[in-house]
């Protein structure tokens, strides 16, 4: 079974809350990653990037592993942190 992960916006270290980047992202979006990528409002692709290794292990492996859960990550321009749990 394909465990889906859950991926927040816990952070945004900005004045305004809100991400500079392209992705405008806001603390407290959530998005649910599994097969596709999440839409109609999406993830940044460079945050995607740093956090899909993570989002794969947390996937494939079953509670209990020594995959951490939850699990912090810091986007590459370190302005978002997010948290990545499982869902299912």
């Amino acid at each position: 079974m394909f465990n889906h992960v859950k991926c927040e916006a816990v952070a945004v270290r900005t004045d305004t809350g809100i991400c500079p980047g392209v992705a405008k992202t806001k603390q407290g979006e959530a998005y649910e990653l599994n097969g596709r990528t999440p839409a109609p409002v999406g993830i940044c692709c460079q945050a995607m990037g740093a956090l899909n290794s993570t989002r794969l292990a947390m996937a494939v492996t079953p509670r209990g592993s020594d995959v951490k859960d939850p699990f912090d990550i810091i986007c590459p321009h370190g302005v978002v942190t997010f948290r990545l749990s499982r869902i299912g």
